[in-house]
């Protein structure tokens, strides 16, 4: 471990601006590039800038860099090294001599399939690149265009489960992919098709087109989603394209409507028990912030069924203050409900010594 982080490190020092899209400012003010674009520039120099929120401060601490000269020192942003990876595979096939001689993309007609075994490693350096040609939020009144960092629509186009059928398949120099993008959940819609080919030795984007409007050029939306999932396939080394099938953006969800009924079934309400309000507590639940075991909101009546241990004798004492006011109330006259000599009566079996009280019926 302490061997792979002093080769990582090193090779992290040898890193330049031009190595890492988005790194350089290209002779433009901070104060002109977005929010985005100057957190990432100052995480290309290490600088996590934690407690910067606004963006006169980032362009603050830009300056900074600039002043002092420390602008150029640049590490891999990156927490998986992809863009010191990518330097080092450049130099390792620059010693080599083995690249292929450009031609003309042709993708087969055959041999598709969802093997990865040959698919060159691609990584967010080389989509980069490929939207760095695409000129892409261009300004005439600078030298420079700034690449855009911000794909947030192309992620949405990969975690709604867009993309279908992806194939692959490659030859002496390229690594082809197709697939279908379906741009809404229509079925009567035709899907957009989607080709990607990949240099079999660099990992650079050769080609890439789509069937909507604005993909005749390669640089839409649909395109940077089938990247986004390639920069996937190279990140967790996958060696087939199902080894991520179980993937939210690879498989949909299905439907309620699209389940059988689960009336059968036991479900969490037939588990709950009904229970007295006064024994119930309720509480926050353990993943809220303000969580505390010792609190929680109870019920606060009365709870007259708790000094059932006392109610004879309070029985007995008001018994025995009406008997001092009237001894004829009727109340006075009726024995303990605890008595066991019970006597049949109209109404049903009652304590012996009831009070006979006239009950009149009238009829309307």
């Amino acid at each position: 471990m302490a061997a792979h982080g002093s080769v990582s490190s090193r090779l992290s020092q040898s890193l330049t601006e031009e190595d890492i899209p988005g790194a350089s400012l290209q002779g433009r003010n901070p104060t002109a590039l977005k929010t985005d674009e100057l957190r990432f520039w100052l995480k290309c120099r290490g600088d996590p800038a934690k407690g910067l929120k606004t963006k006169a401060q980032l362009s603050k601490r830009v300056l900074e860099y600039v002043a002092s000269g420390h602008d150029k020192d640049v590490v891999d942003p990156d927490k998986n090294l992809i863009y010191t990876r990518r330097k080092a595979r450049q130099e390792q096939l620059a010693q080599s001599d083995v690249m292929p001689e450009e031609s003309t993309v042709k993708f087969p007609s055959a041999g598709w399939s969802t093997s990865l075994q040959r698919m060159p490693l691609f990584t967010r350096a080389e989509m980069d690149l490929h939207i760095s040609k695409s000129g892409k939020n261009f300004d005439r009144n600078k030298q420079n265009h700034a690449v855009p960092t911000s794909m947030k629509k192309a992620k949405r186009f990969l975690d709604d489960e867009y993309l279908k059928d992806l194939t692959c398949a490659s030859d002496d120099q390229y690594f082809y992919f197709k697939c279908l993008c379906y741009h809404s959940f229509k079925k009567n819609e035709p899907a957009h098709k989607l080709q990607v080919a990949l240099c079999l030795v660099s990992g650079v984007v050769k080609y890439a087109s789509c069937t909507c409007v604005a993909g005749s050029v390669g640089f839409c939306n649909h395109v940077l989603a089938v990247m986004m999932k390639l920069c996937k396939f190279s990140l967790y080394c996958c060696q087939d394209i199902k080894d991520l099938e179980n993937e939210s953006d690879m498989t949909q969800a299905k439907a309620c409507t699209s389940s059988l009924q689960l009336w059968h079934k036991p479900v969490r309400g037939d588990k709950i028990k009904p229970q007295p309000v006064m024994e119930l507590e309720v509480k926050k639940s353990n993943i809220d912030t303000e969580y505390n075991p010792d609190s929680g909101v109870r019920c606060l009546l009365y709870e007259a069924r708790k000094n059932l241990g006392t109610q004879a004798s309070d029985e007995a004492l008001l018994k025995n203050k009406l008997q001092e006011i009237n001894p004829k109330f009727a109340l006075s006259q009726i024995m303990s409900t605890g008595g066991t000599n019970l006597q049949e009566t109209k109404f049903g079996k009652c304590p012996s010594g009831s009070c006979k009280l006239p009950v009149t019926v009238h009829r309307v």
